[in-house]
């Protein structure tokens, strides 16, 4: 692929991830406000309301509550009304919690408006990692889909930067006017091909990758859609039966272990009590002065992550970030534990360091790895429900470590909060290295005959290709009840399936079809 079309698909993906910019300006946006609702002289609330501590945890973790919520129909919404319809309700939440804000100032919609939040930040998490995954080609997977983590984080450092230098209500202006900017960009960005083949709707999917491929050749874009066509998770309905495979299991499995590590690397404590972190770890240096610091060495390392993560390999990535992200904590709790013996002892710029350390690494892997394995492992076709499992484990995990952070703290210290998330994230690496296969410049097949064993070692490939052979066997006779009628076919590169005429489709369901005829 040519630089200039690398470059076109990039900016229509930026496009897309002007809602993960959306997610990254929610997350970020408590951290600079909650200072200022605590604060009896600055408060913006009506009649000088002031927040209790109680109350800022339940700023941060309603979003979550709501994201729990979301998790249970995002995903459908994206399979049965497509990811662009998707894409706008997203937005929705985020627009109207922004106006809420500058309309009402009072605790109680101060309340809603992050629970609506909470919703636009499920519907990012699921539908935007798919789309993207869907649109781009295969050679350019990995580095558009860490766009995903560089948007989110460059929307961190948006909200952290104008929350130190605007006003409260001015704030809130420019986060509304990011949701209005996506509503205005987003009418122009086409559906999904994959979904458009999925609706049979073939003459809209051929328009919509001639728009993402840069393409007027119709050749080309025939033998692309033709490719999406001969594997069926592409084009047909999953069934029970496909989520009960064993790649499917696994997946799903490797998918929950990284979203504990990714909650228990402690990212989103940092991200919204950013300031309250620094107050308290000892330094010297202005808590809102290292927010910020923070915010731009986070998007600095996010951007190193999008031009080097296709040169190495996906499990060098999540082992390096665990490990480093796990010292970076265990450093962060030691200094905790200092100030705590002795207030006195001037930690410097260990904090900044150790912060600067985790939210680098957070990008170049845990953060970013994860959901690019996700748009690999996990056939199209189950992708979806499987990515709203994901994410609504996730999202209660999130929620009771958010909103634990005030008492947990007091009864571990923070400094043991701290340590407890660095044990976590060292128990990440050995998993990674023995259960998750590798995923890079790998085809789909290779992938799944790995995902078969739960030890995937090169050694045991005739075993999991003996495993895959029962697995296609047994997907033979479910396609038509065991009959006869269907017969599937497949070779390395295609699928085909012969009607009980003999007569040959691309499709497990046209062939039915033709049968009842």
């Amino acid at each position: 692929m040519s630089s200039s079309q690398f470059f076109g698909v990039s900016l229509h993906n930026d496009q897309v991830n002007l809602v993960t910019f959306s997610f990254g300006l929610y997350t970020g946006w408590s951290s600079t406000v909650a200072p200022i609702l605590q604060n009896a002289t600055v408060t913006p609330l009506d009649h000088g309301q002031v927040l209790t501590a109680n109350s800022i945890s339940w700023a941060c973790s309603w979003g979550m509550l709501s994201a729990i919520l979301g998790t249970f129909f995002w995903g459908m919404l994206a399979d049965n009304c497509g990811r662009k319809t998707t894409g706008f309700l997203t937005m929705l939440p985020y627009l109207v919690s922004w106006v809420i804000l500058l309309v009402f100032k009072t605790e109680t919609a101060l309340m809603v408006s992050r629970f609506l939040g909470g919703l636009g930040a499920s519907g990012a998490a699921i539908n935007c990692p798919m789309y993207v995954g869907e649109v781009s080609e295969t050679s350019m997977k990995a580095g558009l889909g860490s766009l995903f983590i560089l948007m989110y984080n460059i929307g961190v450092l948006y909200v952290y930067v104008f929350g130190v230098m605007v006003s409260y209500d001015f704030l809130n202006v420019a986060c509304l006017a990011i949701s209005v900017l996506f509503m205005v960009v987003w009418c122009y960005v086409p559906e999904s091909p994959i979904f458009l083949i999925q609706k049979n709707r073939m003459d809209e999917a051929r328009r919509s990758l001639m728009w993402f491929r840069g393409k007027d050749n119709d050749k080309e874009v025939s033998e692309e859609i033709d490719s999406l066509m001969r594997h069926s998770d592409q084009t047909t309905k999953a069934t029970l039966a496909d989520y009960k495979k064993r790649g499917t299991v696994k997946a799903l499995l490797i998918g929950l272990v990284f979203q504990a590590g990714t909650q228990f690397s402690g990212i989103n404590i940092i991200l919204m009590y950013t300031v309250d972190i620094f107050q308290k770890s000892g330094s010297t240096m202005s808590p809102h002065s290292c927010t910020i610091l923070v915010g731009v060495v986070q998007v600095i390392g996010s951007a190193i992550a999008s031009c080097t993560v296709h040169r190495a390999g996906r499990k060098f990535f999540l082992m390096a970030t665990y490990a480093i992200t796990a010292l970076a904590l265990i450093t962060i709790g030691s200094c905790f534990y200092a100030n705590k013996v002795d207030s006195t002892i001037n930690t410097g710029m260990l904090p900044v360091l150790s912060l600067s350390v985790h939210v680098i690494a957070f990008s170049l892997g845990l953060g970013m790895v994860p959901y690019i394995i996700y748009t690999e492992v996990f056939p199209a076709n189950v992708r979806n429900i499987c990515m709203s499992m994901l994410m609504f484990f996730n999202n209660v995990l999130g929620f009771v470590i958010i909103k634990a952070y005030p008492s947990m703290s007091d009864a571990l210290h923070i400094s043991g909060y701290f340590w407890l998330f660095g044990a976590v994230c060292l128990a990440v690496v050995p998993f990674t290295y023995l259960f998750v296969p590798e995923t890079k410049d790998k085809a789909y097949d290779d992938i799944r005959r790995e995902l078969l064993l739960w030890f995937p070692d090169r050694r045991h490939n005739n075993k999991a290709a003996e495993v895959a052979k029962a697995e296609k066997a047994a997907a033979v006779d479910q396609v038509d009840g065991g009959g006869g009628n269907v017969v599937v076919v497949e070779a390395s590169e295609m699928k085909v399936c012969m009607g009980k005429d003999q007569s040959c489709f691309t499709t497990p369901q046209q062939a039915r079809d033709n049968v009842k005829k």
